[in-house]
């Protein structure tokens, strides 16, 4: 029955990974000079996808259905090939979820590095393998795949994607008022999803039998489908993303020839010297309040550059303009509770310019400690 299982996870998962192959890389229909490495992507992608297809094609059709004897040169082989693949799998999707979050982040010299190292780490144990007894194969099998090595890699593309998520949120609520950033969380689950398989990629070839392939195999199943899915409807989603890094990008290149006296001038602009209307007048006005309101609608209102705009939220008031934004309407949702205990939540929700109260209540809680029917309660009976 188990072995049975395995076969049809293997059939499953060559027809899904194929089938996105192919969409990967028949489906090109964005023309914009912006979406170039999203196209490189969906190629990185169909690579990494069909060589999953052709795995398990190769397995289907060798297979004997018998169990491999763990201290045999093949499930040696067998090993070093599974890892070395986990190893570029995880590489290639890292390096995808990295573009699809900025498409222009990927610096040509921390690519080039590596590359060499997902190299040379896959020589060196194909290179053992071929050279040394098989005795001193296993021990280097251990050493470079099941040890530190092996770790020492999955660590690092952690930490490289998590330090570019991270700069990803940022940017995001340096522009939006709303919560943008969690609409494209999807491709953090598919980076822990990658994560996951290069673990479990690691336990199949320690301990391998059946049971714990039909799991691996079911995995991967869902995790190259929901990433397949995904990354086919990242165009319409691109949008939202487009114009914080247009931004980002302009700030990068203009600090470069900026001066910090000019810094200083324009940071004494945006805080209301120089400025037609003052950002006060901007708060007085309660703009704020406007539902989806940007840092660039901010910006044309003070008429200043709102690339310095966002430079003095982070660098003077040591917070993005998503959080101000939210710090302005939680106090405004003290003013309207107090003065007006009958308003209801849903009602306050959308003066707010708050898209759901589930929204505002996580971050009345996030600023107050409290939700806002503890905080009227508490307040409002003192």
């Amino acid at each position: 029955m188990t072995a049975t299982l395995y076969y049809y996870s293997l059939v499953a998962l060559f027809v899904a990974t194929s089938v996105f192959g192919l969409l990967f890389l028949t489906q090109f229909n964005e023309n914009r000079a912006a979406m170039r490495n999203y196209r490189i992507a969906k190629r990185l992608l169909a690579v990494a996808f069909f060589c999953v297809a052709i795995g398990n094609l190769v397995e289907l059709f060798d297979h004997t259905g018998k169990t491999a004897d763990a201290t045999s040169q093949d499930i040696l082989l067998t090993q070093i090939i599974t890892l070395s693949i986990s190893v570029t799998q995880a590489f290639i999707l890292t390096l995808v979820c990295v573009m699809l979050l900025d498409p222009k982040s990927i610096k040509s010299k921390s690519l080039i590095c590596q590359i060499v190292a997902i190299v040379l780490y896959v020589v060196a144990i194909v290179v053992g393998y071929l050279l040394l007894p098989e005795s001193a194969v296993a021990i280097s099998v251990y050493l470079l795949s099941f040890g530190a090595t092996y770790c020492i890699i999955l660590v690092y593309f952690t930490v490289y994607f998590t330090r570019h998520y991270r700069a990803f949120r940022r940017v995001m609520d340096n522009f939006y008022s709303d919560n943008i950033a969690a609409r494209m969380r999807w491709i953090a689950i598919a980076f822990c999803g990658a994560l996951g398989i290069g673990v479990l990629a690691l336990i199949t070839t320690q301990y391998p039998n059946f049971e714990i392939s039909v799991i691996f195999n079911l995995f991967l199943l869902c995790f190259y489908t929901f990433f397949g899915i995904k990354l086919l409807n990242y165009p319409w989603q691109f949008e939202i993303i487009e114009m914080p890094m247009m931004v980002e990008e302009t700030n990068y290149e203009q600090s470069l020839s900026v001066s910090d006296t000019t810094t200083e001038i324009i940071n004494q602009d945006i805080s209301g010297t120089n400025v037609n209307r003052t950002m006060e007048s901007w708060i007085s006005e309660k703009l704020f309040l406007i539902p989806g309101i940007t840092i660039d609608d901010l910006a044309k209102y003070l008429g200043t550059n709102r690339t310095y705009l966002s430079s003095h939220f982070n660098s003077e008031m040591s917070i993005t303009f998503r959080q101000w934004i939210n710090s302005l309407r939680i106090e405004e949702a003290k003013r309207i509770i107090t003065n007006n205990p009958k308003t209801t939540m849903t009602e306050l929700t959308s003066r707010l310019g708050y898209a759901d109260t589930s929204t505002f209540f996580r971050q009345f809680k996030a600023k107050e400690g409290v939700q806002p029917s503890v905080w009227k309660q508490t307040n409002l009976s003192n």
